[in-house]
């Protein structure tokens, strides 16, 4: 049996990640938490074209009523999440 070891900056790696976000957008469960805690510390590794859908799906979702969640409870967590996202490509243009 091979294992593949986890490469944060792997688009593959991103793709699943940027799946987990579109799945959990707008759900009021504990999953977006989840799935938020589990990608802030690779923020910093991903590839910018991860970085660039994960701040374009919650924008999107942004868009719509309820779109991140109850308002009290997921979107200040999305928005925060958001925020390091922006963070980190905007560092990026800089290191260019």
């Amino acid at each position: 049996m091979v294992q593949n070891k986890i490469d944060p900056s792997d688009d593959d790696f991103g793709a699943v990640l940027n799946c987990a976000v579109r799945y959990c957008l707008g759900r009021q469960t504990y999953m977006p938490g989840i799935i938020i805690s589990f990608i802030s510390p690779y923020i910093e590794k991903l590839s910018n074209r991860t970085l660039w859908t994960i701040q374009r799906d919650i924008d999107e979702a942004a868009a719509y009523p309820k779109g991140l969640g109850d308002p009290e409870i997921d979107k200040p967590m999305w928005l925060k999440f958001r925020s390091a996202v922006t963070k980190e490509i905007e560092r990026r243009k800089g290191d260019t």
